[in-house]
């Protein structure tokens, strides 16, 4: 069933409820106004019987006993029939020709002992009356009993009336909805049949109009926004496997060399065959990082982690006492009221990581690298060659070396992994020119608590 028929089924059936309700609501309204008529116009017609003698039967009535005292108000009534019970609870009088009303248990209780008026519904032969039972001053009881069957009919025909209009209404609210329905459903439909054409075809080109202020327009946007992100995705996974296969062309073509000739190694000496081995082995160092980085960009750098409160200051402690032993060099650290930021460690640790050994790469062997932890900032400080200014806006880019790193063993992804951390974590890194020589690599984080939405996992796309 389509979300445009259960719409308007939906309000079809509302609608109907709530007017039968009101129907039925009008229908015991009336039924009560009625009711409420005919026992005051009952009420009325007994009052006549208050201040009756006791022991005289009302004159123009026939008595079932052959007593014909005439003592009491006239019993006969052109809007009501109307008998007597005497106090044993038999019939005492009537109007003759009149059809005798029913007398029950309660009735004659009424007749013996008095009690309160009583109202019920009776029916003589085809006709519907309001019969009241009321005792007498002196004993007995006056029944008296209206016709209800005009009552009766309007009711039915008022009922009959409003279940048309019910009917009529829902119609009319089933349409309306329908076309409402129609109108709110379009927008889903336009959706249904983009998000079936970018399946089809992966052509994320037609986005969809957005014409609407409302819920569905923020989904079309949104929609929208996730074609942006698909194309921008498919784009630099495209452009990751061209400069991927152009990257590892290079190493693979010098490990095919290096193998032919080890083919020949036969002629040469054990000097040559070392150097050739050892050539080898720095191609295939090469090859393994680089494909190591690739599936880790490719991956878009996420894992299972769970973030928590990270102190920069350990977390730099640790990772520079780690490439310390690696690389024999020194590494001085100056820590300036570290920060908790919200992160995981292991990206976090992965990217400090690739700025000292971007540092450690390029600064001279005699010159320590210094780290300073300033509040959530870490700066990484060399006195390496520095970086041109014209490469200064490409240096985070993929596979993108400088001249002058050319010579310098690396793939050209470090800096690119650091960026994705810093934007996974909601923070940011940028290289600039120290005085007196070298490189400032700046690694900026949000504090603990300050970007939840970042810290909570929100990567940017590949």
């Amino acid at each position: 069933m389509s979300l445009r028929l259960r719409l308007t089924l939906v309000v079809a059936v509302t609608f109907a409820l709530v007017v039968v309700g009101c129907v039925y609501a009008a229908h015991v309204s009336a039924r009560h106004q009625l009711r409420a008529a005919a026992d005051n116009f009952l009420l009325q017609r007994s009052d006549r019987f208050a201040d009756s003698p006791p022991g005289k039967f009302p004159h123009g009535g026939q008595s079932t006993d052959g007593d014909h005292d005439h003592g009491g108000p006239a019993l006969a009534d052109p809007d009501a029939l109307t008998q007597i019970l005497s106090s044993q609870g038999t019939i005492a009088s009537y109007i003759a020709g009149q059809p005798q009303l029913p007398v029950d248990g309660t009735d004659r209780t009424i007749a013996e002992h008095g009690g309160r008026p009583r109202f019920r519904d009776i029916t003589l032969g085809d006709d519907s009356y309001r019969l009241l039972t009321i005792a007498l001053p002196g004993g007995g009881a006056a029944q008296i009993a209206k016709d209800v069957s005009a009552d009766n009919d309007l009711l039915s025909s008022l009922d009959t009336r409003l279940l048309l209009i019910a009917l009529a209404g829902t119609l009319i609210a089933a349409w309306l909805a329908w076309i409402i329905a129609r109108r709110m459903v379009r927008p889903i439909e336009q959706l249904t049949t983009s998000a079936s054409y970018v399946a089809a075809t992966k052509d994320f080109d037609h986005p969809i109009a957005v014409t609407r202020h409302d819920e569905i327009g923020t989904l079309a946007a949104n929609f929208n926004h996730m074609l942006d992100a698909l194309r921008t995705s498919r784009e630099q996974q495209r452009r990751l496997v061209m400069d991927a296969s152009h990257e590892l062309r290079t190493p693979l073509t010098a490990l095919r060399t290096n193998v032919d000739l080890l083919r020949r190694a036969h002629s040469y000496d054990d000097a040559q065959r070392a150097e050739l081995l050892g050539a080898t082995d720095v191609e295939l160092r090469e090859l393994t990082d680089l494909v190591s980085e690739l599936v880790e960009l490719a991956t878009d750098t996420r894992s299972e982690e769970v973030v928590q409160p990270v102190d920069l200051g350990e977390l730099v402690d640790r990772v520079a006492d780690r490439q310390q032993r690696r690389a024999q060099r020194d590494i001085v650290v100056t820590k300036d009221e570290p920060a908790l930021v919200d992160g995981r460690a292991g990206l976090l640790d992965r990217a400090v990581s690739n700025l000292l050994d971007n540092a450690l790469k390029f600064s001279p062997p005699t010159a320590p690298v210094e780290i300073v932890v300033r509040g959530s900032t870490i700066e990484v400080l060399d006195r390496g060659e520095g970086i041109a200014v014209e490469d200064l806006p490409h240096v985070f880019d993929r596979f993108y070396r400088s001249p002058t790193a050319r010579t310098v063993p690396g793939s050209g992804l470090g800096l690119a992994i650091v960026e994705q951390i810093a934007e996974l974590h909601g923070g940011r890194v940028a290289l600039a020119a120290r005085d007196g020589g070298g490189i400032v690599a700046r690694f900026e984080l949000p504090r603990a608590g300050s970007s939840p939405r970042q810290a909570a996992g929100a990567a940017p796309s590949n």
